[in-house]
C-alpha cells in the first residue's frame, strides 16, 4: 500500500542517524520492511535541537520504497511563541499544496499534534476518499491553559478556541484514532462526539533497544561518574517547560548525603533556568545532549530511571516515551506525577510515584539500601517492558492494523 506518514517535528533516519528513532521513525522501518511504498512529511526544522537541517523543501530517499518529503519554515527557540505558530502554519499550507501534486496514498497516519498538519490530512481525506488515521501524541490545545500564565493567558484565548475547533473536527471525521494511551484515546474520542469503535486502539509507545558494540572511548569518558560507590538516577529529556524543576531540586537535596547522583541528558529552552534552580546541588550532573551509543552506556550503569513530570491532566493520562525507554534497560522508575504511568508503575511492581518528595527519596533510598528490593523491580521492569513495550512487536502490530483499515476501506 501506499501510506503517507505526518509527523512535522521528530528525529529523522539519515539526517539524525547518531540519534535514536522514536515512535513513526520506527512505524516507518517496520512499514519499509513490509515493502509498502512511505512518504513521511515533516519539518527542515529539528525541535529537539532547535537548528535546521536545510534552508528549502528537500526530499530524502532512506531506501527504494522511503522516502522524507522535508518542508521548510522559520525556526524558533522557545516552545511557546509567536515563531512556533507561524511555523505550524507555513508547515500546513505548503502541505495542502503538495499533496494536491502527488500521487494518492492509500491510507493517511497523521500525528496529532500539530494539529494544523492533522487537520489538512483529514481535509485531504474526506476531499478524495482516503481513510486517515489520527494517532493522539499530545492533548493540544488543551495543555495550553495549563502552560500559559496572567496575561499572556488571557490574550490566548481567542487562538486556543479556534484550534479547539479544528481539534473537534479533526477527530470527528478522522476515519479512526490511535493514541499512546487509553486516556488519551478517549480524550480523542470525546472531542470528536463519537463512540469507541473496533478500529480505535490504543499502540503504547514502543522502545528499540540497540546495542553498542564498542564503548572503549565513552567508558573512559564517563568514568568518574560510574564509580562503584555511586548509585546513579538518568533523566533523559528535552529540557522544557514539562518537568518540575523545583521538585527535582528537592529530591537532589534530599538524597545527596546518600551519595546518590542525577545525571541530566539533554538540552532545551529550560536548561539554563533549571540549571540555575540546582546551582546549590552538587549531586546533579549535567551531561548535555547525548547520542544513542553514549545514552545505552548511560543507561546500562545506572540503577533508576526518573520521569520528574509535572502533575498536569496530559500526563496524568498519558505514557511517556521515556517511561517504556527506562523499562528496556530494567530500571525501577520514578515519576512526580499521578495517573496512567502511576498505576501501571504500582501495580506492576516496576517503580514509584509520588508527588510527596519526601516519599520520593524514601522509596529511592530503600532500592539503594535493599538489592534484593532493586533486583526484584529491575526483574519487573523487564517484564513488563517485554510484554508491552517491546516495539518489534508493537509495530509489527501497528503495521497489521494499519493494513486491515486499507484493504477494508477498498471493501
Amino acid at each position: 500500500m501506499r501510506i503517507w506518514l505526518l509527523r512535522a517535528s521528530e528525529l529523522l533516519p539519515v539526517v539524525d542517524a547518531t540519534d535514536r528513532l522514536l515512535r513513526m521513525g520506527m512505524l516507518a522501518s517496520e512499514l519499509s520492511k513490509n515493502n509498502h511504498d512511505i512518504t513521511w512529511f515533516a519539518s527542515t526544522f529539528n525541535h529537539f535541537k532547535k537548528k535546521q537541517y536545510a534552508n528549502s523543501d528537500i526530499e530524502i530517499q532512506v531506501s527504494d520504497n522511503y522516502k522524507l518529503n522535508l518542508i521548510h519554515a522559520i525556526s524558533y527557540k522557545k516552545n511557546i511563541s509567536i515563531k512556533r505558530i507561524i511555523n505550524h502554519r507555513v508547515l500546513a499550507f505548503k502541505l495542502k499544496y503538495k499533496m494536491k501534486k502527488l500521487e494518492k496514498p492509500d491510507i493517511i497516519y497523521a500525528s496529532f499534534p500539530t494539529i494544523e498538519f492533522a487537520y489538512e490530512a483529514v481535509l485531504y481525506g474526506k476531499k478524495n476518499n482516503i481513510p486517515v488515521v489520527i494517532d493522539i501524541r499530545d492533548l493540544w490545545p488543551d495543555i495550553f491553559n495549563h502552560n500559559l500564565k496572567g496575561l499572556l493567558k488571557i490574550m490566548a484565548i481567542p487562538y486556543i478556541k479556534y484550534l479547539n475547533s479544528k481539534t473537534k473536527k479533526i477527530m470527528k471525521e478522522c476515519y479512526a484514532i490511535t493514541s499512546i494511551s487509553e486516556g488519551m484515546l478517549e480524550w480523542g474520542l470525546k472531542k470528536g462526539n463519537r463512540t469507541k469503535s473496533n478500529l480505535d486502539r490504543c499502540f503504547y509507545i514502543g522502545y528499540k533497544k540497540e546495542e553498542v558494540k564498542d564503548i572503549s572511548s565513552i567508558k573512559k569518558e564517563f568514568s568518574s561518574l560510574f564509580q562503584k560507590d555511586k548509585f546513579n538516577i538518568c533523566f533523559f529529556a528535552t529540557i522544557n517547560n514539562q518537568f518540575d524543576y523545583k521538585k527535582i531540586h528537592e529530591i537532589a537535596l534530599k538524597l545527596e548525603p546518600h551519595n546518590i547522583q542525577i545525571l541530566v541528558c539533554g538540552t532545551g529552552p529550560n536548561l539554563e533556568s533549571f540549571k540555575a534552580e540546582v546551582k546549590d546541588t552538587k549531586n546533579i550532573k549535567f551531561l548535555g545532549w547525548q547520542d544513542k551509543n553514549s545514552l545505552d552506556y548511560i543507561l546500562k550503569n545506572s540503577q533508576i530511571g526518573f520521569a520528574p513530570y509535572k502533575n498536569t491532566f496530559d500526563f496524568q493520562l498519558s505514557v511517556s516515551n521515556k517511561f517504556s525507554e527506562y523499562l528496556s534497560y530494567s530500571l525501577p522508575v520514578v515519576l512526580t506525577s499521578t495517573g496512567y504511568m502511576k498505576d501501571l508503575a504500582i501495580k506492576n511492581q516496576v517503580g514509584f510515584a509520588s508527588t510527596d518528595s519526601n516519599e520520593i527519596c524514601d522509596f529511592i533510598i530503600s532500592l539503594k539500601n535493599d538489592t534484593k528490593k532493586l533486583k526484584k523491580y529491575s526483574t519487573n521492569a523487564m517484564k513488563l517492558f517485554m510484554e508491552n513495550f517491546d516495539a518489534s512487536k508493537i509495530y509489527v502490530e501497528l503495521v497489521k492494523y494499519l493494513e486491515k483499515i486499507e484493504k477494508e476501506y477498498k471493501k
